[in-house]
């Protein structure tokens, strides 16, 4: 074993894979241990949407696979409950994410950053090996043309969204894979590279699948090949690619379907016939290092290769030898892929016809690889330009430093040094590519030049990001795990945990309960739908339930708070610290379980069960727009039956005191606008409770943290979450007789208090009528993700169970065994009708589309099997 393993044995083809493998994971370790991220220190490679979204789900995908693998199909985590096989598509399919099942969500941070960086590791080995494979390059060329791939703009720009990384290894291995296919009659690398491509990611494989149609076309201009050889060429593409599709149909048409009922809602949105900037600027982004945070929401195609690649790619396109048809088929394909990094509408068809949010031409990874693909076919040590080439790339480089240098007023991310350093480096590798082909340390010379130019690029670049520390992390973790340990653990019971802290909205899968907030792309829109209805943030991607009352807690089965104690608030990463909107409306009335040094867990005694006996009138709810506690008051009413007194009820201020600013006479809908605007503008609102019930403050959605502060008896209040609708702000309960000041302070020249109002609640009625409607709950004998068994005996005058379980396709409902129809309540929970008794219930989730897609999946493996021993017996059959 040990001779097998011995480098100073390997060929020396082997040996420069194994540097093309190893040379970017160094390179990158030391970066990172440099910048001491976890397990080199007390920072962390979490930024962004992987510190924010990505992370949770790894929690989660471990959880899964470990403790209960039908959660790969339904969760009741994210959200209020919904279909995850979607998000598992998307997020977690990646056969790499098995390497962090060692780590436990505290120590998540240093796992991802190895996973991190051997996925840098693997690019570079994956081009390496393909250039090798078709003889294009050998031996000490491979190391630099993986540095150059596994080190581009776009990988390094995008090794947080670490679930996209796997398309870019894997690309070199489908091309690749397609060339040995079309000249060998061998498929199955090109087959098996593209079907993993669709399973790990859809979003990125639709990408490579627009590509590989251009390189095809491609493909065919390399010889005159007779109409015949063209043809079966085709039909070799076509099947190959039909046989990945078809083999993946199991992940890719259940995936689409959910896609359907949440991105697909907005495919086409916003179109505009236009270029998204300036096209001369895209010339910026191939200098180094022109990456940063100010790129991420609305930034140019991340194209930097180095400048190497550059030069050999004029020289393709100048060579006389290389055939005409073969250049101008390139050129009119490299012409594409530029104009689609910048027309809206050929943006927008690489994106599946969605515009990403944040992220821009995340596409632009395909246009890197081409130009290196094409570096890569022609390059060679001895390859040197022509004077007339030499001096013709001169005068252009001249012309876009001239250009550049008068737009960097405009380019937020290029500077005049990255310019002058990019243009050394540049003026360096073209020099040697005239010098004598008899100079000594030649390769050696343009290797390190290029591994100097794409690292100094990679530290510059991601120099540019702030990055969470593992200590704060660790912190909320730790405390999030120690908290969430005193819940109850049962297949009898369910129950929902609310929270007035939070890191992330992924909390849930981090700690593994079942909460109401989640962030995901694959989310269902009822979910934002039903939040707005309600009251909390919500989004097209993600739901907060972050400002919960005491009916919508009862209502949503909200058994157990998670609230902070209050220490340490200034210490980062303490739930004190991680404070939204404070709970204070249950002050009273939820009942304490368990208390650590920063956080409490306390019991809402007045809870619902997942499903309860209810009147029928809940069929008839009607919502208003931007009217939460209205709504709350509704759906409450509606499920008695419309014999009780509302919950809350709409009040109004004592006094209001102004400083800078008009006090209005009506304050909903207040616009207020400072009369000084170089002053500091407030407006002060006092209102003193008659009774130590909790009161409610709503805010429209134009109030906001960037235009207000808000202030209560002079203690700022947590930022106010980013909001669509009406949101609801909990005020403190059992402060009867004590004056209450809530101050809006002005942030800029005016704001508009836009559905401002206070709202009085009322504790003891809730109490009454939520023991009634507890009184008749659905009894859970048995449950898992997907299936959920127990026993509901209903009463004379109700003729509905109705469930806080979300309506979605996939759902069946068995009632003493037999199948019913469903209804759907307020547009998004389950409703079972029900006679007068006991009843046994039964709720089977079964994933839309995938048993077609796995009987699609099966029989294309059993077609491929079956040819494939017909064709071999064919040949022993004619050897015979």
């Amino acid at each position: 074993m040990s001779k097998n393993f011995n480098p100073l044995k390997w060929r020396a083809s082997t040996k420069a894979l194994w540097v093309s493998f190893l040379l970017p994971i160094i390179i990158m370790v030391t970066y990172f241990a440099s910048r001491h991220m976890a397990p080199f220190g007390p920072s962390s490679i979490l930024t962004v949407d992987l510190g924010q979204q990505y992370i949770d789900f790894y929690a989660g995908f471990r959880q899964t696979i470990l403790h209960n693998p039908l959660q790969i199909f339904y969760n009741f985590a994210k959200g209020l409950g919904g279909e995850t096989y979607g998000d598992w598509a998307y997020y977690l399919l990646s056969p790499t994410n098995f390497l962090l099942l060692p780590f436990s969500n505290v120590h998540l941070p240093a796992a991802i950053l190895l996973l991190t960086v051997l996925k840098y590791g693997l690019a570079g080995w994956s081009f390496a090996f393909a250039l090798r494979k078709l003889h294009w390059q050998t031996g000490w060329r491979l190391p630099w043309f993986a540095i150059t791939y596994s080190m581009m703009g776009w990988f390094v720009a995008n090794d947080l969204n670490i679930l996209w990384l796997d398309a870019a290894i894997l690309l070199p291995l489908i091309v690749v894979g397609l060339e040995y296919y079309l000249t060998h009659k061998r498929g199955w690398g090109f087959i098996l590279s593209l079907t993993a491509i669709i399973i790990i990611n859809y979003y990125m494989a639709y990408m490579i699948g627009v590509f590989l149609i251009l390189y095809f076309i491609w493909r065919l201009t390399w010889q005159a090949y007779p109409i015949k050889e063209r043809l079966i060429m085709v039909r070799r593409f076509v099947v190959g690619g039909l046989t990945s599709i078809g083999l993946a149909t199991i992940v890719w048409l259940p995936t689409a379907f959910t896609l359907m009922n949440s991105k697909g809602q907005h495919m086409l949105d916003n179109l505009s016939w236009k270029f998204d900037y300036q096209p001369a600027d895209i010339l910026g982004k191939l200098f180094l290092g022109t990456f940063n945070f100010d790129q991420m929401p609305t930034g140019l195609p991340n194209i930097f290769i180095g400048s190497l690649p550059i030069i050999i790619l004029w020289f393709f396109f100048t060579y006389k030898h290389i055939r005409w048809q073969t250049r101008l088929t390139a050129f009119i394909i490299t012409a594409i892929l530029v104009i689609s990094m910048m027309y809206a509408p050929l943006n927008l068809l690489w994106h599946g016809f969605q515009f990403p949010v944040w992220y821009p031409y995340r596409f632009s990874y395909v246009f890197s690889f081409w130009i290196l693909w094409l570096v890569g076919s022609v390059w060679s040590p001895a390859l040197r330009l022509s004077w007339p080439q030499f001096f013709s790339l001169l005068i252009i480089a001249g012309g876009v430093v001239i250009y550049l240098t008068t737009r960097l007023d405009s380019l937020n991310f290029l500077t005049a040094n990255q310019l002058y350093i990019g243009s050394g480096f540049f003026l360096a590798l073209l020099l040697l590519h005239v010098t004598s082909t008899q100079m000594r340390l030649w390769l050696p010379l343009v290797t390190l030049i290029v591994i100097g130019e794409m690292t100094f690029s990679t530290v510059i670049t991601l120099n540019n990001f702030s990055y969470l520390t593992n200590t704060e992390y660790q912190t909320y973790i730790r405390n999030l795990n120690q908290i969430t340990k005193h819940l109850p653990k049962s297949n009898h019971d369910f129950y929902r945990v609310a929270q007035s802290y939070q890191r992330t909205k992924g909390d849930p899968l981090q700690a593994n309960y079942n909460g109401a907030s989640t962030f995901s792309s694959a989310l269902e829109h009822q979910q934002s739908d039903i939040m707005a209805v309600l009251g909390q943030p919500e989004g097209d991607n993600y739901i907060a339930y972050s400002s919960g009352t005491l009916l919508s807690d009862s209502l949503l089965g909200m058994r157990y708070l998670l609230q902070p104690t209050g220490n340490e608030p200034n210490v980062s990463g303490t739930p004190t610290n991680m404070q939204t909107f404070a709970r204070s409306d249950t002050n009273g009335e939820y009942k304490l379980v368990k208390q650590t040094k920063h956080a409490i867990l306390s019991r809402n005694p007045n809870a619902l069960p997942l499903g309860f006996a209810a009147s029928s009138n809940v069929r008839n709810i009607n919502f208003k727009e931007n009217d939460p506690l209205r709504n709350q008051n509704v759906f409450w009413e509606s499920l008695n039956g419309y014999e009780q007194q509302p919950i809350f009820d709409s009040v109004n201020f004592s006094k209001s005191s102004a400083d800078n600013v008009s006090s209005p006479t009506t304050i909903t809908g207040a616009f207020l606008k400072k009369q000084n605007v170089g002053n500091a503008a407030s407006l002060s609102l006092t209102y003193t409770p008659t009774t130590d019930d909790p009161y409610y403050l709503t805010l429209g959605s134009s109030v906001t943290s960037d235009n207000v502060d808000i202030q209560l008896n002079g203690q700022s209040l947590p930022a106010i979450p980013s909001h669509r609708h009406t949101i609801i702000l909990p005020l403190p309960a059992y402060t009867k007789g004590q004056s209450q000041e809530i101050t809006f302070s002005l942030k800029k020249k005016d704001v508009w208090l836009q559905n401002v109002s206070l709202y009085q609640g009322h504790a003891k009625r809730l109490n009454k009528q939520a023991n009634q409607l507890q009184q008749h709950p659905y009894n859970i004998t048995k449950q898992s993700p997907t299936k959920i068994t127990g026993n509901i005996n209903i009463p004379n005058k109700d003729d509905l169970m109705m469930t806080t379980i979300p309506n979605s396709t996939g759902w069946q409902v068995l009632v003493d065994g037999k199948p019913v129809k469903t209804i759907t309540v307020g547009k998004f929970f389950i409703g079972v009708p029900l006679t007068t008794g006991n009843h046994q219930v039964t709720f089977k989730f079964k994933t839309p589309f995938f048993k077609i897609g796995a009987i699609i999946s099966l029989g294309m493996v059993l077609l491929i099997t079956g040819i494939t021993w017909s064709e071999s017996k064919k040949r022993k059959h004619s050897l015979s």
